[in-house]
């Protein structure tokens, strides 16, 4: 493969080019980066022309080494959201990973919010439940209610090694998956997860430990609170599924023993646990206390401060609600805006003091202002937009990305409506059913899809209306 100049690099080409047929000698050689991008300077370098260098030959020491390294980070720190999911697609479908690791760091954080699909792993499947608890290395201290990220690997292959042959069963079980499907991690986690915590609460410092960057007395109090975590991981995960299908309400008692088996294996694991659990459920937080958990006062308002605060850590980086609203599908932004809503509701009901309920407001006003603007954008670019291109005889291929458009805005709007600007929605909601019903739309939807669509998007009242002023 010629190596381009800076001029010529872009984005899909140089992804072209990644993941093009290259020879495994090219692949494997040791070729500095400076030999494989001669005419760009590392300062220079685009996202996709850090991950070309990378997969088309530097070594692992060029790479980690100082000046290679930080250039192609600080490329990959500009990327837009669709180049990070191709590059993060093309590092998953690595055999030797290598260096790539060390350059997906920095993304981290746009991963927490884009969410996409990652290749199911054992490790990956390990330490699943744990992912709102995930922290880089270098920002974990001692006590904090996080888990630095850097322990992953060797605490997974510790429990690898400890499974022996019976490990194979997760392999075959996983093969082929992804973090989409939450069926298999759910299946293939209720029995990984408690043998898992119980092969680390007796696990001595493992293989690799040194690697993380920690010193070796913290690998016991973190063993100790994963394997505690883990050890409920199907408790909360039944509790979850059970009140996403309606079928329970929050079970006291439930809570209640997990939080007790909790606080007694490891009380430092308490305020991830309850972080965890408001995470899935913020309802519980009505169950956090005294009289309902069985623990001292002290104890379970601590730990639920804790895991507060580490709950609105996680929405409150620079445009952290509004990325999470903004990415996905309309039905997707629907959804985050009702577990967002409902997490700030609830926290709002445990006692909190002035700098908490300040950002709990700003946060709610966030939300409002992410919500109608992914509304005003969906409505226009997959609803409007769309509607104006249909020739004069619609076919059944045009109607289905609009029905799919209006009802991924119903549901955005019903969630959206909860966190404020109600008369806003009732005013776009307004001009959309005159533009679906307009006469320039006359020969190019049918009376019955016109309803249709207006029926979806505003409810069967705005259609009986239509009707009723035709007839």
């Amino acid at each position: 493969m010629d190596d381009p100049s800076p001029d010529a690099l872009t984005p899909d080409a140089l992804l072209d080019a990644m993941t093009s047929d290259a020879s495994p000698d090219a692949m494997k050689s040791d070729a500095s980066l400076d030999a494989m991008t001669p005419d760009a300077s590392l300062d220079a370098m685009t996202p996709d022309a850090s991950l070309d260098a990378m997969k088309s030959g530097a070594s692992p020491d060029a790479m980690k080494s100082g000046a290679s390294l930080d250039a192609m980070k600080r490329a990959l720190v500009g990327a837009s959201d669709p180049q990070i999911l191709k590059i993060v697609a093309a590092v998953d479908a690595m055999i030797q990973r290598g260096p790539a690791d060390f350059l997906i760091v920095p993304l981290r954080p746009r991963l927490a919010v884009l969410r996409p699909p990652r290749p199911l792993r054992f490790a990956r499947l390990l330490f699943y439940p744990l992912d709102l608890l995930m922290v880089r290395a270098a920002r974990w201290r001692p006590g904090q209610p996080l888990i630095p990220r850097s322990v992953i690997k060797p605490m997974a292959d510790h429990v690898r090694r400890a499974m022996g042959p019976a490990v194979a069963t997760f392999g075959s079980e996983i093969a082929g998956h992804s973090t989409a499907d939450i069926d298999v991690i759910a299946h293939s986690g209720q029995t990984l997860w408690p043998l898992a915590a119980a092969t680390l609460t007796e696990a001595a410092v493992p293989e690799g430990w040194g690697e993380t960057g920690l010193g070796a007395d913290s690998y016991r109090p973190l063993a100790d609170a994963v394997a505690a975590l883990l050890a409920e991981a199907v408790t909360l995960d039944r509790l979850r599924l059970d009140a996403a299908f309606g079928l329970v309400p929050a079970q006291p008692d439930a809570i209640a023993a997990m939080l007790e088996r909790v606080d007694k294996a490891n009380r430092a694991a308490l305020p991830m646990l309850v972080a965890m659990l408001l995470d899935q459920l913020p309802e519980a937080a009505d169950l956090l206390t005294t009289r309902h958990c069985g623990l001292p006062d002290s104890v379970i308002r601590t730990a639920t401060d804790e895991a507060a605060d580490l709950l609105l850590r996680r929405l409150e980086p620079q445009g952290g609600i509004e990325t999470r609203i903004a990415a996905g599908t309309l039905a997707d932004a629907g959804a985050a805006a009702a577990r967002i809503a409902s997490l700030l509701k609830h926290l709002g009901l445990i006692d909190a003091n002035i700098p908490r309920r300040d950002r709990l407001r700003t946060a709610r006003r966030h939300l409002a202002a992410a919500c109608e603007a992914r509304f005003a954008a969906g409505l226009q670019h997959e609803l409007l937009a769309p509607l104006s291109r249909i020739g004069v005889a619609s076919a059944a291929t045009d109607m289905d990305p609009l029905e799919a458009a209006a009802r991924g805005l119903r549901m955005l709007e019903t969630e959206a409506r909860a966190a404020g600007n109600a008369a806003t929605y009732d005013l776009l909601l307004s001009k959309a059913t005159e533009a679906i019903t307009a006469d320039t739309m006359r020969g190019r939807l049918a009376p019955t899809e016109q309803l249709r669509l207006v029926e979806i998007l505003a409810g069967s009242d705005a259609a009986l209306a239509i009707v009723e002023q035709a007839g």
